[in-house]
């Protein structure tokens, strides 16, 4: 198993080199890149991609056209969808029921169909409208007037139980994903679980803090007013206000929920510790809480923040045609745009709107690995793991096989899903090999045969009877002689035993 950062830039449609642009799958701890797709861009949180391996797809948004890039795994774009209008960002949320996002899974002995890819995708327009497809027919399933402007990040939650949207009216919504996609009930008024209004400019990330418990997920938001606020979903209330001294952009939290990074306007990124000591008792306790508010002091030891993405582009003419930089831009300040972080929570990998992605080391702070620049700003980061069961141990490059039951994607509709449930037809893959093996008739007789009589095994005795074949001899009357014999010496064994224990019954009965 190896992890892998994907990342992909953003894209300039007013410059025919932003076509050249590509998105990339590359491993952490060595120089191998397992994927790259071309002509890939979208703005920033526009992109969804499903997993890696055969069979995965990645989903983009168009940043000048209604339109949605879909790419399949080692075969480049596959598909270009239209939708109802330009969208912002998208977001993707597996069935309840799948494991692991896909494939097949295993119930009772035998292997259900599931859908070869995720259950729905969410998009955020910019006229502030949520859309939900259901991936496996294209169906609408909702239309919702979430932000009085554009929505800017839209995220499920692990669970898949909320919908959680950020815009850049500075609101912050909570949607339940049943509540959205109840189109068979037409007496329900699609309202949302909760609202978030205490930022003043607009949302640019947030994510969604899972312990595993549905009553104690945790909201984390950031924006460009430079403040970072924790909210509890359930109760609906504000935990804890962090303040720093300039905008943030983008946000990611350790997988061990022990702190948080948020990437700044100035190229910076600071680690904001959720549990410290105290050091009056010794004792570690956990940050924030009943509103309060944390001011984020200046750090001129560089204890708690990454410099590494403040250091300048070169200024050489062949650097600037490959990024297409013009020396004005060159001037601008660099903010970090993407933030991930890996499983075991060493790495923190990131990236800038110079189009440079670094892997840095947590503990040292210092940059271990760097990725080559792309044309653009980085518009999406995301770390994922390859099962070992899809690298060739002596040839890794054999994960760039495509899938031979791959399948396009059906149009996405224009118009909401029909209310009435037999007008909703599902279209289910069916698997090659059944874990259930195929059994003749005579076997399958067979088989009933022993299930009725477990239930007539109602004693510790096993009434079964088996036959067993008699040779044949040419002397049937000495055969027939011989059974006879031992069926009578049974019988008077059996006549015998019974007098015995009828005298025995008789006897204790007298005695009673």
């Amino acid at each position: 198993m190896e992890e892998v950062a994907f990342f992909i830039a953003e894209g300039n449609p007013a410059d025919k080199h932003s076509q050249e642009s590509v998105a990339f799958v590359s491993s952490f701890q060595t120089p191998q890149q397992y994927a790259s797709f071309r002509q890939a861009d979208c703005p920033r949180h526009g992109a969804a991609l499903t997993g890696v391996g055969p069979g995965e797809r990645l989903f983009t948004t168009s940043k000048s056209k209604a339109l949605l890039n879909v790419y399949s795994w080692g075969k480049g774009i596959d598909q270009r969808i239209a939708v109802p209008e330009q969208l912002e960002c998208l977001s993707l949320v597996s069935h309840p029921s799948a494991n692991n996002g896909g494939g097949l899974k295993e119930s009772g002995g035998n292997n259900l169909p599931l859908f070869r890819v995720p259950w729905l995708l969410a998009g955020g327009s910019k006229s502030g409208r949520i859309y939900i497809w259901e991936l496996a027919l294209g169906n609408l399933l909702c239309v919702k007037d979430a932000h009085y402007q554009g929505i800017s990040v839209i995220k499920f939650s692990d669970c898949g139980t909320f919908l959680v949207s950020g815009g850049e009216d500075a609101r912050v919504m909570v949607w339940r994903t049943l509540d959205l996609i109840s189109v068979y009930n037409e007496e329900i008024s699609v309202k949302p679980f909760t609202s978030f209004t205490d930022h003043t400019l607009s949302v640019t990330d947030l994510i969604i803090l899972s312990s595993g418990i549905i009553n104690d997920l945790k909201l984390y938001t950031v924006s460009r007013d430079s403040t970072l606020r924790v909210y509890d979903i359930m109760t609906s209330k504000l935990l804890t206000t962090y303040i720093t001294s300039v905008s943030i952009e983008c946000i990611t939290k350790d997988p061990a929920n022990r702190s948080l990074y948020i990437g700044l306007t100035n190229g910076s990124i600071r680690t904001i510790p959720l549990y410290q000591i105290n050091p009056n008792t010794s004792v570690l306790e956990s940050v924030g809480g009943n509103s309060k508010i944390i001011t984020l002091d200046h750090d001129p030891n560089l204890t708690n923040t990454f410099v590494h993405h403040q250091q300048k582009v070169e200024a050489t003419a062949s650097l600037h045609k490959s990024l297409n930089k013009t020396k004005d831009e060159e001037d601008k300040p660099i903010s970090v745009t993407c933030l991930d972080i890996s499983m075991d929570g060493t790495s923190l990998i990131s990236g800038d709107s110079a189009g440079r992605v670094f892997v840095s080391d947590i503990v040292t702070r210092q940059v271990v690995k760097s990725f080559p620049p792309c044309n653009s700003s980085i518009s999406f980061i995301q770390t994922f793991f390859i099962p070992q069961h899809i690298i060739d141990n002596n040839n890794p490059s054999s994960i760039n096989k495509s899938d031979k039951k791959h399948r396009l994607i059906p149009p996405f509709k224009r118009v909401l899903a029909s209310s009435k449930p037999s007008e909703h037809i599902l279209n289910l893959e069916i698997p090659a090999d059944l874990s259930v093996k195929e059994e003749s008739f005579d076997e399958w007789l067979n088989n009933k045969a022993q299930e009725e009589l477990q239930f007539k095994n109602l004693g510790s005795i096993d009434s079964s009877i088996t036959l067993t074949s008699v040779p044949k001899t040419n002397d049937d009357s000495a055969r027939i002689q011989d059974l006879e014999s031992k069926l009578a010496a049974v019988s008077e064994a059996y006549t015998d035993l019974r007098s015995q224990h009828e005298k025995l019954i008789d006897h204790y009965s007298k005695k009673d």
